[in-house]
């Protein structure tokens, strides 16, 4: 059974995404009528490579595939910039300020999601949690398309390095 609590709310929102009420976690990823926010979070390092993890097998979407850095759903009741941070931190551990990007609606196998991007640089080491990740790798931006093509990428991920020009698939 997943960790993931079923019963947390999310936001449930329009395709302009303005609040029509909160909607369960076992509900938000069982129909395309039921449009969520999540974040996803890009991590580099001084040497321009990208921090990418592996979902924990006790994920209740996409256990064991690769993702962004860090990720995840907005609670509801939480800003995007509050559900970036908590993820941030919740995942690898780090409590640092967040560069934000942009967010755009998406229409995936089970999400139907707004995703706000954000991003930042870091040298701190990484102390995850292997309750949330089951593995983290470094990727150079030139060996990114390769690391997409040979490895299981969340389709989310897929969407977020397509959409910011990262990879070219």
């Amino acid at each position: 059974m997943p960790k993931d609590n079923q019963n947390e709310l999310f936001y449930h929102v329009d395709d302009q995404d303005r609040v029509l009420g909160a909607v369960k976690r076992s509900e938000a990823h069982q129909s395309d009528k039921i449009i969520h926010r999540s974040v996803d979070i890009l991590v580099f390092n001084d040497q321009s490579e990208l921090l990418m993890q592996k979902r924990s097998s006790e994920k209740d979407t996409f256990p064991l595939f690769w993702t962004v850095s860090a990720s995840g759903h907005v609670s509801y009741g939480q800003s995007y910039d509050e559900a970036a941070a908590r993820e941030l931190e919740e995942e690898l551990g780090l409590n640092l300020p967040l560069e934000r990007l942009y967010k755009i609606y998406v229409k995936e196998e089970r999400e139907f999601n707004f995703i706000y991007f954000a991003f930042l640089r870091t040298k701190t080491k990484i102390e995850f949690d292997r309750d949330e990740v089951s593995a983290i790798k470094w990727v150079g931006l030139k060996q990114i398309n390769d690391f997409a093509r040979n490895n299981n990428l969340t389709p989310a991920a897929l969407t977020t390095l397509s959409e910011l020009g990262i990879i070219n698939l």
